[in-house]
């Protein structure tokens, strides 16, 4: 026995706090929706009104509902001071190693 899922994916609109509109892809078998930011939403729903049957996303996250999505999206803007602060913190380490070598050296 198998167990598979076949989306149908259909664009959508959503209006979200903050006056912002988020235009993405929804399945109308589960209602899971697509982060607009990890996959092409051209691609995957061209239609409105037509759903398009066609595979999983694989790079894609699916949400349950938009608020969920809306967040995710936020961390997409902001993943780039993330990477800086895991940065700095790597070379306070190394600063660090290397005044404590310096101390057993003398």
């Amino acid at each position: 026995m198998a167990i598979g899922w076949e989306p149908k994916w259909i664009r959508k609109r959503f209006r979200m706090g903050e006056g912002i509109e988020i235009e993405t892809c929804v399945d109308i078998t589960t209602g899971l929706i697509v982060c607009p930011m990890c996959v092409d939403v051209s691609k995957l729903c061209p239609s409105y009104s037509d759903p398009t049957p066609g595979v999983i996303a694989s790079n894609a996250l699916l949400f349950f509902n938009a608020d969920d999505m809306f967040f995710h999206m936020k961390v997409h803007t902001k993943s780039g001071e993330f990477k800086l602060y895991e940065v700095g913190e790597e070379e306070e380490v190394e600063e660090e190693e290397a005044e404590e070598e310096e101390l057993e050296e003398s």
